[in-house]
């Protein structure tokens, strides 16, 4: 009986004593991370393509090493010779009195009156003109007489806005000048020029024994 009463009271007591066991908490669900947005579009900056590399066309046209009348003064009746040297050219020809020639060699001349002479050489590229004048006095030359020792362009091929250097050099001449607006000049000198087609300039030098012309020309292409 008493093994009963104590068996009743154990039962009693672990029904009055029992104890609630609580779960763990669970964890906290983690964060929920908000989806990436996608970036927003963007314009790539813009781009200024390179000027185009333009090649500036070959002149690799005739060249004329030589051109000239000697002497440059003569009476008339007398002689002088002409005298040219041209390079790179299929035709060559001399106006007046000469049709086509030979690229290189001398032909005496004796206008009658002072003469400007065009040589005109051509090939493939284009072409180049070069002259040079003769002048034929009444009476022959003294040593006072205007001389023109040299009248050249350097470049005589330019392109369409370069400049070219007339320079020259006389002797005797109580006045000289070059054609086309250059006016009066100094007995010796160089100018800059810019003509925009080929131009041909004329350099006259005048005394009271006379005077003497010359011409060179400048080519554009």
């Amino acid at each position: 009986m008493r093994n009963i009463l104590i068996v009743i009271v154990f039962i009693t007591v672990l029904a009055a004593g029992c104890v609630t066991i609580v779960a763990p908490p669970a964890a906290p669900a983690p964060a929920e991370t908000p989806p990436a947005s996608s970036p927003a579009a963007t314009t790539p900056p813009a781009v200024t393509p390179a000027p185009a590399q333009v090649t500036p066309p070959s002149f690799n046209l005739p060249e004329v090493s030589t051109f000239n009348v000697t002497p440059g003064n003569i009476v008339s009746g007398n002689y002088a010779t002409l005298t040219w040297d041209v390079r790179n050219a299929f035709d060559v020809a001399i106006e007046p009195g000469l049709s086509i020639i030979r690229p290189r060699g001398s032909q005496p001349v004796n206008p009658p009156f002072t003469t400007t002479y065009r040589l005109t050489a051509i090939n493939g590229q284009g072409s180049i003109l070069a002259t040079t004048t003769l002048t034929v006095s009444g009476v022959p030359p003294t040593i006072d007489t205007p001389v023109i020792k040299s009248f050249a362009a350097s470049p005589y091929v330019i392109r369409s806005g370069g400049s070219s250097i007339l320079s020259w050099q006389t002797t005797n001449g109580s006045s000289v000048s070059i054609d086309k607006n250059l006016g009066t000049v100094a007995g010796q000198g160089s100018t800059q020029v810019s003509p925009t087609v080929t131009t041909t300039y004329m350099l006259t030098v005048t005394s009271p024994e006379g005077a003497q012309f010359q011409t060179v020309t400048v080519n554009v292409k």
